[in-house]
């Protein structure tokens, strides 16, 4: 993603924190943001949009398409964090902000109106395959 899309959310645009997982595996980077307060993690996976559906982690919220591809908005592990998981071939990436009484967001619709806000405007930078 370019360093200019990344800066015109608000973020960080340091280098991000990688934050790469062998179970289940991804390869993931963290961003920051100041105003409003909060950490965005932007993760590839190699998983599809069905087995994010059947995944009990996951309380599918509602299903959408951004720029044209399909996407789910969900509610993470029963409340810590909203995912906005969007198809790109062989896998999804996955956009994901935390809520809690202690973050500046504090309800998953006000993190899933971010994910997809942070998602949708970084669409144009989607590649064509993970």
């Amino acid at each position: 993603m370019p360093a200019e899309a990344i800066q015109g959310l608000g973020l960080d645009v340091r280098p991000p924190d990688r934050r790469d997982h062998d179970n289940p595996k991804s390869l993931g980077c963290g961003y920051l943001s100041n105003d409003p307060e909060y950490g965005l993690t932007i993760a590839a996976r190699p998983h599809t949009l069905d087995e994010v559906k059947s995944d009990d982690r996951f309380n599918i919220l509602r299903e959408t398409e951004i720029c044209g591809r399909r996407a789910l908005v969900s509610d993470f592990r029963g409340g810590s964090a909203c995912t906005v998981s969007v198809a790109i071939e062989p896998g999804i990436l996955e956009f994901m902000i935390g809520y809690s009484e202690l973050e500046d967001f504090t309800t998953v619709d006000a993190a899933c109106d971010q994910a997809t806000k942070v998602a949708t405007t970084l669409a144009p930078y989607f590649p064509d395959h993970l």
